[in-house]
């Protein structure tokens, strides 16, 4: 199995090979503490083939944003679409936020990351930052919009994402604190399967749903 995944790391394109080790980089140290030269060292590449895909670190770094954010608006949007003229969109919720949690699951930089880019004090400027995760932002306000059964205020979309960002990357991270509070390690199946079900039951809270589906989705 190593040296299967070796060979497929060794044939991605190096720009994918580039994002995932900056990913990893960037989860470990922060914005502030990674370097290109590490970065270029763990995807196994030179200095200079980096800089010609990204110019510096700041842009790789809203592209390494950018390509989770993608990901996650892509799964989102397909469940809106599934949901499309649903009798039953609460399942559409559920379905969401549940292939949410295991997109976070699989793969464990991801939590750690974002949960740096909250607490960074160092990070891109702000204005370009916006630019590149507006579109994302946009969707997941829709997905909220849309499943709430009542209007949403401004500050109340950006106290849901907070709320639940939050909670399910702290849930995440490794170390004995946060296995205390979650009561376990998520590579246990019954903790991966109660937490994930403690997440979408705080969704479906925070939007005010439940079963009996009552939202401005209903067919």
């Amino acid at each position: 199995m190593a040296v299967l995944t070796e060979r497929l790391r060794e044939s991605a394109p190096t720009p994918e090979r580039i994002l995932d080790a900056a990913r990893a980089v960037f989860a470990e140290r922060g914005f502030d503490g990674a370097s290109t030269r590490e970065i270029a060292a763990r995807a196994e590449v030179n200095i200079s083939s980096l800089h010609y895909h990204w110019d510096s670190k700041e842009t790789l770094y809203l592209a390494v944003l950018e390509r989770i954010y993608q990901q996650l608006v892509d799964l989102v949007q397909a469940e809106l679409e599934a949901a499309a003229g649903s009798a039953d969109p609460v399942a559409a919720v559920e379905r969401a936020m549940g292939r949410t949690f295991d997109f976070f699951v699989e793969d464990r930089t991801l939590p750690k990351l974002l949960m740096r880019r909250l607490i960074d004090p160092v990070g891109p400027d702000a204005e370009r930052e916006r630019g590149v995760l507006g579109p994302a932002w946009r969707t997941f306000m829709e997905w909220v919009v849309r499943f709430s059964p009542g209007p949403v205020a401004e500050a109340d979309l950006q106290f849901f994402t907070l709320a639940v960002g939050s909670v399910l990357l702290a849930s995440m991270l490794d170390g004995t604190a946060a296995h205390a509070l979650v009561g376990g390690d998520l590579v246990d199946p019954a903790v991966r399967s109660r937490l994930r079900s403690r997440l979408i039951d705080l969704v479906k809270a925070l939007l005010h749903i439940d079963g009996a589906w009552n939202g401005k989705g209903a067919a």
